[in-house]
């Protein structure tokens, strides 16, 4: 099954003209699987540049030493530090950490409300999330690309990932509609057999399609 198929596949289970109520159907259940490669093939022009070397190597497309020769082509320090990161270098995941959060932070700034929970609820979702998935959440550029890696880190069973996606696509986008969808599927994330989270994902996509 393709990457870009699959990810249509999960969403086709947000709505009960494709599964009973229960969850997945059983045409789906236990086969729905995403190429790493297509998946990068097919939402790779959303992504960092620099980050796309690091997220081969978290996708297991990839040995960390491919991973920073390409680097070394790019010259690019940051590239570098992202492959590290997925390596495990502890060094390096703790400032990536410290960095995503910071990032988040920021882009809090405007908002009229209360942000304080958002930020203690973000800083413990990332705390949680090793190299690999903290470059996959700052990889996306585009609110598409982060929507793919967030339905593939549901696919592969990584819900605080895929929880961390929606609620970075709440706070960074800026229209108003989009803003909402990803606030809602942060919500009711990530329960695949609930009827709203299923709904919420569907809303998603058909509005970038």
């Amino acid at each position: 099954m393709s990457g870009f198929k699959a990810i249509i596949d999960l969403v086709k289970t947000s709505t009960d003209k494709f599964i009973p109520r229960g969850g997945l159907s059983g045409k789906l259940k236990g086969k729905l699987s995403v190429n790493p490669e297509e998946l990068i093939d097919a939402f790779g022009y959303g992504m960092l540049r620099n980050s796309l070397p690091a997220l081969r190597v978290a996708l297991g497309i990839a040995k960390p030493e491919v991973g920073i020769k390409l680097c070394e082509e790019f010259n690019d320090k940051v590239c570098m530090d992202l492959v590290l990161a997925v390596k495990g270098n502890s060094v390096v995941v703790k400032q990536l950490r410290e960095w995503v959060i910071n990032a988040f932070n920021n882009s809090l700034k405007g908002f009229g409300f209360d942000v304080e929970s958002l930020i203690n609820e973000f800083r413990g979702l990332v705390s949680g999330l090793d190299g690999g998935s903290l470059v996959q959440l700052i990889a996306p550029s585009n609110s598409m690309a982060r929507l793919a890696l967030m339905l593939h880190a549901l696919i592969s069973g990584n819900k605080e990932l895929a929880k961390a996606h929606a609620l970075i696509g709440a706070v960074s986008v800026a229209e108003k509609l989009l803003r909402r969808l990803f606030l809602e599927a942060y919500k009711e994330c990530c329960d695949l057999k609930s009827e709203s989270f299923r709904l919420a994902i569907a809303r998603l996509f058909f509005l970038h399609v």
